[in-house]
């Protein structure tokens, strides 16, 4: 489920630095100015012989992911993260860097040199523990029986749930905010008319449940509409009331943002929330949904063991990836389906093989960033700049097909069984 900002860990070998290095090798910190508000950023850095980088890049105490194809000459840095390409420049104990997000814009984030110690823990284990707690997942809140209820056999019949019969899911790969992709979740939610109303359950830290309900002005800016009605709690007696559902009576789309997929399964799973959201597509709504707003509509979600240095995500590493954890049921409204966002930037293609190969019955739906595949009935279709990657098991040999923004297809005609 740890959905929102994951990566592959990799052990990075110690490397011994020399003199003329200093004071690029280190630890560098400084805000990332995003959507989400300013965000703490982390970039270990270990220069080696010959012009050669590693290290690690931090966001809000979330591992990213560490440095590839690095290298310096003077005050120049190259880099990778994942897919993200970057581009540094030092002056003293100042470092300008520049991220190139595929599909999507660049930003510059302006660090300073805080240790020049690589040596001990790339982040302080306080660090490290609040970003743990970010993403903590109460799952002994829910009933043993409300997972099994949501497990699918394999023989169970593929494809999009009859609520999809009338409506229509937008899922989002995740990434930046999206101007025409947030517009056409408008455009199906009614234009002008519609009654939209955002579950922002999967990015509230805890403890911040009253904090949540006050942003339906920025939601409402971020859609691109007048007004939109936020509900969210932690609470499944809550979830379960009339009182908390009652905006979804009359709502024509929902949206479901980006973060822990798990604590939107922890709150409305098997309760009277989940009824009524099935409730919106049933009679003819919209429910978009970013990252783990996105992911929660599969019937399996993919899980990853923690690593080792602190940091709460690991995701993109198949030697990480949980085959069976008792908590990867999500709602099902497209059954035997496990949907990957960020697939490409987050090097989700292995790890989606892999489960694919294993659990034969299930369709993996890969999405990248800036990307959303609309779903009405068993008809899919693929917007925005990335692709969408539908991935099978023929024979136990997984294969992957690549589409781009046009293309379509029916999900009944990608069925494995």
């Amino acid at each position: 489920m740890r959905s929102s900002l994951v990566a592959a860990v990799a052990t990075l070998l110690a490397v011994p630095l020399a003199a003329h290095a200093a004071p690029l090798a280190g630890r560098w910190e400084g805000p990332f100015h995003g959507g989400k508000g300013d965000q703490p950023v982390t970039l270990v850095l270990r220069p080696g012989a010959g012009g050669s980088l590693t290290g690690y890049f931090y966001l809000s105490g979330d591992l990213v992911g560490r440095l590839e194809d690095g290298t310096f000459t003077d005050d120049s840095l190259h880099f990778t993260v994942m897919k993200f390409a970057c581009r540094a420049q030092r002056a003293s104990d100042a470092l300008s860097v520049e991220v190139s997000v595929p599909h999507g814009t660049s930003h510059t984030i302006a660090l300073r040199l805080v240790s020049p110690d690589t040596t001990r823990l790339t982040q302080s284990p306080a660090v490290a523990a609040a970003a743990r707690a970010k993403y903590a997942v109460a799952w002994d809140q829910v009933p043993d029986s409300v997972f099994a209820a949501h497990r699918l056999p394999p023989a169970a019949p593929f494809g999009a749930a009859d609520a999809l019969r009338k409506g229509t899911l937008l899922l989002v790969g995740g990434g930046p905010t999206q101007d025409d992709l947030n517009a056409e979740f408008v455009r199906l939610a009614g234009g002008a008319a519609a009654r939209i109303v955002v579950i922002p359950t999967a990015s509230v830290n805890p403890g911040e449940d009253a904090d949540a309900l006050r942003h339906a002005d920025d939601w409402a800016h971020t859609l691109g509409v007048k007004s939109v009605t936020v509900i969210h709690t932690s609470s499944r007696q809550e979830a379960d009331g009339e009182a908390f559902v009652k905006p979804l009576h009359d709502a024509t789309g929902v949206w479901l943002p980006g973060g822990e997929a798990g604590r939107i399964l922890v709150s409305y799973l098997g309760t009277r929330t989940e009824r009524e959201l099935v409730a919106v597509l049933a009679r003819g709504g919209v429910i978009g949904g970013t990252s783990a707003g996105a992911m929660v509509w599969g019937s399996e979600c993919q899980t990853f063991r923690m690593p080792e240095d602190g940091s709460p995500f690991q995701m993109g590493d198949v030697n990480a990836l949980l085959l069976d954890d008792p908590h990867s049921v999500c709602f099902g409204a497209l059954r035997q389906v496990v949907i990957a966002p960020h697939f490409s930037e987050f090097r989700m293609a292995d790890p989606t093989a892999a489960t694919v190969a294993a659990r034969a019955w299930l369709l993996g739906i890969g999405i990248d960033e800036a990307t959303a595949l609309e779903v009405h009935g068993n008809q899919g279709t693929v917007l925005g700049r990335g692709a969408v990657t539908l991935v099978r098991s023929s024979n136990g040999h997984p294969s992957q097909q690549v589409m781009t923004a046009g293309a379509h297809f029916d999900l009944t005609q990608t069925a494995t069984r």
